[in-house]
């Protein structure tokens, strides 16, 4: 029983200093705990009449998440969107063929958060 005690201290000692990031998106919810750091994640779009959809929801007791998109050069293709509090949204850019990359910034985030991404065709009317 005392190591488990000590264990859980270390885990909260640790979560405390350095921050956690528990989950593995699109698939899993993300766990956070006073967590600072960016997560990168890359798209390949092929075709025409392609886009990026980003959907978060979450709730952070503290914090806040941006979301953003880049290209291959590293050019911001959207405006950094902020989410804090409970929240829900979507982040959506029509773009061209070609490889571009979905930014998650999380600053002393703690809470939780769903993060899922998918590349789409629109629909022509």
């Amino acid at each position: 029983m005392l190591y488990l005690l000590v264990l859980l201290g270390g885990a909260y000692w640790y979560a405390a200093t350095y921050g956690v990031f528990l989950g593995l998106p699109p698939f899993l919810p993300v766990l956070l705990w006073d967590y600072t750091g960016e997560h990168t994640y890359d798209l390949i779009l092929r075709g025409t009449d392609d886009a990026i959809k980003v959907k978060v929801r979450g709730e952070l007791r503290r914090g806040r998440l941006e979301v953003w998109i880049t290209n291959k050069a590293g050019r911001r293709l959207t405006r950094p969107k902020r989410f804090e509090k409970t929240f829900q949204g979507v982040v959506k850019k029509r773009l061209e063929p070609g490889r571009y990359t979905i930014h998650f910034g999380f600053r002393e985030a703690r809470g939780w958060a769903r993060l899922d991404w998918v590349s789409t065709k629109f629909e022509h009317w």
